[in-house]
């Protein structure tokens, strides 16, 4: 055999071994992508420990996460250390509501978690995959990693999506999203992710209170009830609350709650005495702007 010969012959196998290489890197990419989305569709019922650390123009903020799920029922309890600040989230048969400390269970949005992604929810890490089957895929010593560039629909400034998962549980362990410029960021770090936790057979129950019916109130009940306390939004995208005050405005008391950050608004409630309709109650004013009494 001349040396031409055997040039082509050494040709034609380096050849052949670079498409099969090729074709086993992206079958193994694809059995990883189903592996994650079987295991992920299949774990309806789990326990999480994780740090949710958000990143905006007024600061930085630490979030300590407990999540636990069984089937359509959540209980998420959520801790700002730093802060003191500590609300919990369930979700059961009678709809879902938001717990904090010394106050009675307020209804929250009965749509949650449906409504908008929850990143440090494993169905919407899968369900975010699986929308983008063009993501990338690169397989690192930390683990599977997929990078998305799509906006995330809570805050569109966040556009670049990253998720790591385990080699062997195929869960993740990492959720970063960023924006362009790097300066804003939310990531949540699994630190543990239980799929067979034992609940006891209580711990998705809300104590509710039997509303009073208005014939049992007193005269000064109701106008206790007409006149004295003020409602906090469960949803302010991040803006820090900067100033709560009372005055008299066209002749009827109001309180301005004033939020701060890169979306700046306006809270201005009326006391529901003072209000011709329900939604007289309330009114924001957006960007900051300001407002003035006649």
């Amino acid at each position: 055999m001349d040396t031409i010969e055997r040039r082509r012959i050494l040709l034609f196998m380096s050849v052949i071994g670079m498409l099969l290489l090729v074709g086993c890197k992206s079958e193994d990419a694809e059995d990883v992508y189903e592996e994650i989305v079987q295991v992920g569709e299949n774990l309806t019922t789990y326990q999480a420990e994780a740090e949710m650390q958000v990143l905006t123009a007024s600061g930085e903020e630490h979030v300590l996460l407990r999540i636990s799920r069984l089937d359509d029922f959540y209980h998420i309890d959520l801790t700002d250390e730093a802060r003191g600040l500590k609300q919990t989230l369930v979700r059961n048969a009678d709809g879902v509501f938001l717990l904090t400390a010394n106050e009675a269970p307020e209804p929250f949005r009965m749509e949650w978690s449906y409504d908008r992604p929850q990143l440090y929810l494993l169905s919407t890490v899968i369900d975010t995959l699986k929308a983008y089957p063009e993501a990338s895929f690169e397989e690192q010593d930390a683990g599977y990693v997929y990078n998305i560039q799509a906006p995330l629909e809570e805050d569109p400034d966040l556009t670049r999506q990253t998720f790591i998962f385990d080699k062997e549980t195929y869960l993740p362990t990492e959720v970063f999203v960023t924006n362009e410029a790097k300066t804003k960021h939310v990531s949540v770090k699994f630190q543990s992710i239980t799929v067979t936790p034992d609940f006891k057979a209580d711990f998705f129950d809300v104590a509710l209170e039997e509303e009073q019916t208005r014939e049992d109130l007193t005269e000064a009940e109701e106008q206790a009830d007409d006149t004295t306390g003020w409602y906090y939004p469960t949803e302010t995208f991040n803006q820090a609350l900067n100033e709560t005050e009372e005055r008299l405005v066209n002749g009827r008391q109001v309180v301005m709650m004033t939020y701060s950050g890169d979306q700046p608004f306006t809270l201005i409630q009326v006391s529901k005495s003072q209000a011709a309709s329900v939604a007289d109650v309330l009114s924001v004013i957006k960007d900051g702007a300001s407002f003035t009494s006649d």
